[in-house]
């Protein structure tokens, strides 16, 4: 059976189970994650708002776990324990609250390192520091091992500090390697909460497919990133033809060299295959969109020129979910 055919004869049922598993979490967050959300909402001081909730249950903390939790779980070939679940829906909790600290200034660098360290004696004055060390308590408590995960957060951190440089004007190549320094080092601290350790050629592969994940992060946040002022590989691009080769590319050799790390042939398929119907084959139609705003400055990609609505791609519209599974037959590795 050629590699297109049998894509689409697993396409229903993998796109299935993605469906199922994001139900699933669901279900677990409401039971589960909502009342101490609820708690956090009665004793607010103005340190967290409503999308700060909305990061934990309708980005993070739903997807690290439905998505990347369960790719992983496919990996290994077993069924997510109860936890693991608790352990990837902690740390995806806490990834927004983290990244917050960092890009809203609300902490410097000393004080968010002195949350990572095992000896380091402070209160949490705020309330979304207080939440965010709820759910790292939760995580540890959860993880099979605290200072691989430590270990690995510190890692998270270290990225978001490189990443500050993505305020001044740095070359290419220095945003390149920030890219995929901080998805890498996110990548691999996902990985914490699930056994078997990953192996050092595990690692590097999750380190180099973790950056074309925050790549894929940045096609769809180019418009917020513009306006923030942060520098992307988006923002600074002339040709999104070029970063469609780049990320084109970059997948082809990630994908093959998943096939390389020692786990059974079909479970690679599944892993890739709910990583490109959750992430990848999206940006593609991101891609897309962007690209046609080419043809209003000059055949040339230029960020400052565009609206809104023409850099933000709205994933819910039928066209844009139908290029999605196009391009998912398109780019998965049989």
């Amino acid at each position: 059976m050629s590699g297109g055919i049998h894509n689409y004869w697993q396409f229903p049922g993998l796109l299935f189970s993605v469906l199922k598993n994001l139900s699933i979490q669901k279900r677990f967050l409401q039971k589960n994650i909502n009342p101490i959300l609820s708690l956090a909402r009665s004793n607010n001081d103005g340190s967290l708002d409503e999308n700060d909730f909305r990061k934990i249950t309708h980005y993070y903390g739903l997807a690290v776990p439905a998505i990347l939790g369960e790719a992983f779980c496919a990996l290994k070939g077993s069924e997510m324990s109860l936890a693991e679940r608790w352990a990837a829906t902690a740390q995806g909790a806490m990834t927004g609250l983290f990244d917050d600290f960092h890009d809203k200034g609300q902490l410097d660098e000393k004080a968010i390192e002195s949350k990572l360290k095992v000896d380091a004696i402070h209160l949490p004055r705020q309330a979304n520091e207080k939440l965010f060390e709820l759910f790292y308590s939760r995580a540890l408590e959860f993880v099979p091992d605290q200072n691989l995960t430590r270990h690995a957060l510190m890692k998270v951190y270290e990225a978001q500090v490189q990443s500050k440089l993505q305020k001044e004007s740095i070359s290419y190549r220095a945003i390149k390697e920030i890219t995929f320094l901080k998805g890498g080092a996110s990548l691999v601290f996902y990985r914490c909460a699930f056994l078997p350790f990953a192996s050092e050629e595990e690692t590097n592969f999750l380190q180099n497919i973790g950056g074309l994940m925050q790549l894929s992060n940045d096609i769809f946040d180019v418009y917020k990133d513009r306006e923030s002022g942060i520098h992307t590989l988006l923002t600074e691009t002339k040709s999104i033809q070029t970063t469609r080769e780049l990320f084109s590319d970059l997948l082809t050799e990630n994908y093959a060299q998943a096939y390389t790390l020692g786990y059974k042939r079909q479970n690679v398929k599944k892993f890739l295959g709910i990583l490109s119907i959750g992430i990848f084959s999206r940006s593609f139609v991101c891609l897309d969109q962007l690209e046609k705003n080419e043809q209003y400055s000059g055949n040339s990609f230029n960020v400052m020129e565009y609206s809104r609505g023409q850099l933000i791609c709205d994933m819910d519209t039928k066209k844009n979910m139908l290029g999605s599974a196009a391009y998912h037959f398109k780019t998965i590795v049989s």
